[in-house]
C-alpha cells in the first residue's frame, strides 16, 4: 500500500517509515495538516494516512475533517499516531473521520497489525466498489438495449385507433410481457382480436410477439380471412420457437354490425359468453396451440356466432384464474365466471381489482390478461382525438369483373382435403371477395361435404344417432373413400355483378342421388349437432335450391356490406 505519514517530528516520520518498508509499504510524507490535505487531493493512489495531532499550522484533527469531507466514495482509513490519551481528544478524533489509533511511543507489531487489517478492508471496499462499477454498468447497459426491445415492441403495434367495443387490460409478470393481445380495425369495418399466451413469462417468452404482431396487422391490412391468419402464424412460430415453446391464442373477427364472430381458438380457456339475461355460455377452445403443429397436422377450421342482441365475451389468460394468494389458493375459474355473469359496467376492471385484493401483497408470478368484447355495432375511433373515424373508406366499392370457371374433382383426388383450401385460394385473392373469406369457405366446405358423403359415398347422416354412430359413420366413410371408382364433384363458381355482386355456386355430384326433401326435413328437425350444416347455409347464403334428385345444388351468396365479416 501507498501510506502518507503526517507528523511535524522528521524522528517519528522515519521511524514510522523504517517499520512500514519492511513491510514492503511506500510511504510519503507531510509535517503538517495543510500539506497532507494538498498531497491526498493530488495523489488519489495514497491508500492509507497515520496522521499526528499536534501540528503547526493545522492540526490533525482539521485535516482529517478536510479530507474526509473531500473524499466522496473513496475509501482512505485514518489512524491517528498520538500519545494523547485524553477521552474528550479520542472522541473528537473520531467524530472528524478517524478509523483507528495507534498510541506513542508506537509497539511496531501492534502498528503492523492494524495497517494490515485496515489494508484488509480496503481490499475488499475495492473489490466491492469494483464489482458495483460493473453492475452499475452492465444495467445501464441493459436498461438501455431494454429500452430499444420496448421500442421495437411498442411499434410493432401500429394502430392509431381504438374500438370502443373492446375493453382490455394486461399486466407483465416481469418486464417483458409473455401474454399478446392486439387489436386492430378491419378494412369492412369490424375488428380483428387475439389475445394470446406464450409458454412462460418474460423477454424469452415475448420473443415471439414480433413475429406475431407483424403477421396480424399485415395480414388484416389485407383483410385476410381468420384461418389464413392462423395458419400464417402457426407456420412461422413452428419454424421460429424451440420445441418445449408454444403459443396459446384465439383470434376472432367481429362483423362492422357486431352479430357474427368468426372465431379460432387453440389452447385457450374458455371463451365467456353472457347473454342480457346473464345466461353464461362456454366456448372451448377446439385446436392445439399454435407453434406446435406442422403444416399438414395443423386445422384451422373457424367457428362462426351469431348475435341477435348486445352479448358480453370475455377472454382470458391463465394468469387470471391461476393467480394465487398467500395461502396458495388460486383465484379459480368459478370466481371468474361469478363475476361476470353478475357484471356490469367496466368489468375488466372490476376483475383486475378482484384478482389484485385476492392475491394482497403476494408477487404475481404471471402475465395477466383480460378481454371483454360487447357485441353489436362496431365503432372506431382516433386514439388522440378521441373523434370516431371511418375505416372502411372505399373498401365496400370493391368489386370484379364477371367472371365464372369450373373444375371437376374425381376418384382419388375426392381424398384430398386440401381440395376446398385450393378453391379459396382461386377466389379469394379476386378484389371484392377477400372480406367474405371465412363465410365463403363455410358454404364450399359444407356443400362439398354434403356432396361426398350423401351424394357420391350413399351416406346416411342417421347413422351418427347412437351411442357410436359417429365412429361407424367415418369408420364406412374411409371404407368407401378407398372404394370408388368413377366418381366425381363437379363445381361451377360464378360471380355475378348486381346489386348486390352475387357468388353463384353450382356442385354437381356423380352419386344416385337422394331423398334431398326428407334430408332438409331431418336437418330441421335435428337438435344433433350433425344436424346444423342446413341452418347454417341458409343462414348465410340468400339463395340455395337442391335439383336433379339431390344430385345438384345451387347456392347465392351476396357480397353485401351486411354479409361482410
Amino acid at each position: 500500500m501507498k501510506i502518507l505519514i503526517v507528523d511535524d517530528h522528521g524522528y517519528n516520520r522515519e521511524l514510522l517509515a523504517l517499520i512500514l518498508e519492511d513491510e514492503h509499504h511506500e510511504c510519503c510524507f507531510a509535517t503538517n495538516g495543510i500539506e497532507a490535505c494538498d498531497l491526498v487531493a493530488a495523489d488519489e493512489s495514497i491508500d492509507l494516512i497515520l496522521m499526528d495531532i499536534n501540528m503547526p499550522e493545522m492540526d490533525g484533527i482539521t485535516a482529517t475533517q478536510k479530507i474526509k469531507a473531500g473524499f466522496g466514495e473513496r475509501l482512505t482509513p485514518v489512524i491517528f499516531v498520538t500519545a494523547l490519551d485524553d477521552a474528550d481528544v479520542v472522541s473528537q478524533c473520531l467524530e472528524a473521520g478517524g478509523d483507528d489509533f495507534v498510541p506513542k511511543p508506537v509497539n511496531e507489531n501492534i502498528l503492523i497489525a492494524k495497517v494490515n487489517a485496515h489494508g484488509r478492508s480496503l481490499a475488499l471496499y475495492n473489490n466491492l466498489k469494483k464489482a458495483h462499477a460493473e453492475l452499475t454498468f452492465h444495467k445501464q447497459l441493459m436498461d438501455r438495449e431494454h429500452l430499444v426491445v420496448e421500442q421495437v415492441f411498442n411499434s410493432a403495434n401500429r394502430t392509431t385507433t381504438y374500438c370502443d367495443n373492446i375493453q382490455k387490460y394486461t399486466s407483465p409478470a416481469s418486464m417483458f410481457n409473455g401474454d399478446l393481445v392486439l387489436v386492430s380495425p378491419s378494412p369492412s369495418g369490424g375488428v380483428y382480436i387475439l389475445v394470446g399466451d406464450f409458454t412462460g413469462h418474460g423477454l424469452a417468452a415475448s420473443i415471439g410477439s414480433l413475429p406475431v404482431s407483424e403477421i396480424f396487422f399485415s395480414q388484416v391490412a389485407r383483410h385476410v380471412s381468420v384461418g389464413q391468419i392462423v395458419i400464417e402464424i402457426n407456420s412461422r412460430l413452428n419454424k421460429l420457437l424451440p420445441s418445449n415453446m408454444f403459443f396459446c391464442a384465439t383470434l376472432i373477427h367481429m362483423d362492422y354490425l357486431g352479430k357474427s364472430l368468426t372465431v379460432w381458438s387453440g389452447g385457450m380457456n374458455d371463451m365467456l359468453c353472457v347473454s342480457p339475461e346473464g345466461r353464461l355460455q362456454k366456448i372451448e377452445s377446439a385446436h392445439m396451440p399454435l407453434g406446435l403443429l406442422c403444416e399438414e397436422e395443423f386445422d384451422e377450421e373457424v367457428r362462426i356466432l351469431e348475435f341477435t342482441e348486445q352479448n358480453r365475451i370475455y377472454l382470458y389468460t391463465d394468469g387470471v384464474n391461476e393467480a394465487q394468494n398467500a395461502d396458495g389458493e388460486e383465484f379459480g375459474l368459478q370466481r371468474l365466471e361469478d363475476m361476470v355473469i353478475a357484471g356490469s359496467g367496466n368489468m375488466v376492471d372490476r376483475i383486475r381489482d378482484a384478482v389484485q385484493v385476492f392475491c394482497g401483497e403476494t408477487e404475481q408470478n404471471d402475465d395477466i390478461s383480460i378481454v371483454e368484447i360487447l357485441t353489436g355495432p362496431v365503432t372506431h375511433r382516433n386514439k388522440e382525438t378521441q373523434e370516431l373515424v371511418d375505416v372502411t373508406k372505399d373498401y365496400y366499392n370493391a368489386s370484379s369483373f364477371p367472371w365464372d370457371f369450373s373444375m371437376n374433382v374425381e376418384n382419388q383426388d375426392l381424398k384430398n382435403p386440401e381440395i376446398m383450401h385450393q378453391v379459396l385460394d382461386l377466389v379469394s385473392c379476386i378484389r371484392g371477395i377477400e372480406i367474405h373469406q371465412d363465410k365463403f369457405f363455410t358454404i364450399v366446405s359444407e356443400l362439398f361435404s354434403n356432396a361426398l358423403e350423401h351424394g357420391v359415398l350413399g351416406l346416411d347422416s342417421g347413422l351418427k344417432e347412437s351411442a357410436d354412430g359417429f365412429e361407424r359413420y367415418y369408420q364406412l366413410r374411409e371404407q368407401k373413400l378407398n372404394s370408388i371408382t368413377n366418381a366425381y364433384i363437379k363445381m361451377d363458381i360464378a360471380y355475378l355483378r348486381g346489386e348486390p355482386n352475387q357468388i353463384r355456386l353450382v356442385i354437381t355430384d356423380s352419386g344416385n342421388g337422394f331423398d334431398f326433401q326428407r334430408y332438409l326435413n331431418q336437418q330441421e328437425a335435428n337438435d344433433n349437432a350433425h344436424g346444423r350444416g342446413l341452418a347454417l347455409l341458409q343462414n348465410l347464403c340468400s339463395f340455395i335450391e337442391y335439383s336433379d334428385g339431390g344430385r345438384t345444388v345451387t347456392a347465392i351468396y351476396s357480397l353485401s356490406q351486411d354479409n361482410c365479416q
